[in-house]
């Protein structure tokens, strides 16, 4: 589970619990308030997104693997491996995650720069700061 949330400065309230965390927030309190978000909550938001993508790979495959690599990265698996992933998706070899890595042809400065604009696009708030965290998770051992 990953926390994602939206802090704009200024403000304080609860986070809401029937949409992904956007947090309004003063404090470091009123950021760690916000709950986990889970991999099918976000699916219609991750579906948009690879569609804002889509015209930056020259083929469907990538951009479909990518979907499947960020799914499977969002997931609760233990290990994160590209075998893993691949499995997670359904295949059975690693194929076409390896290939995101190595041989796929696609603008990665586009990409995230399309993010970037779709995110301001979206909550438009000068002041606002994007916080993508894993640390959410308790964490046993050492």
């Amino acid at each position: 589970m990953f926390e994602i949330l939206l802090v704009i400065r200024g403000t304080a309230r609860r986070p809401p619990r029937d949409r992904p965390c956007v947090v309004d927030a003063t404090s470091d309190l009123a950021v760690a308030a916000c709950h986990s978000v889970g991999v099918a909550r976000w699916e219609r938001v991750l579906a948009e997104l690879l569609g804002c993508f889509a015209g930056r790979f020259r083929r469907v495959e990538p951009c479909r693997a990518v979907g499947e690599f960020v799914t499977g990265l969002l997931s609760d698996l233990e290990v994160k491996t590209q075998l893993a992933l691949a499995e997670q998706a359904g295949h059975a070899r690693p194929d076409a995650m390896q290939r995101l890595s190595y041989r796929a042809v696609w603008d990665a400065d586009a990409v995230r720069d399309d993010l970037r604009q779709l995110i301001a696009d979206r909550f438009g708030v000068p002041d606002a700061v994007l916080a993508v965290d894993e640390t959410g998770d308790l964490k046993k051992g050492v």
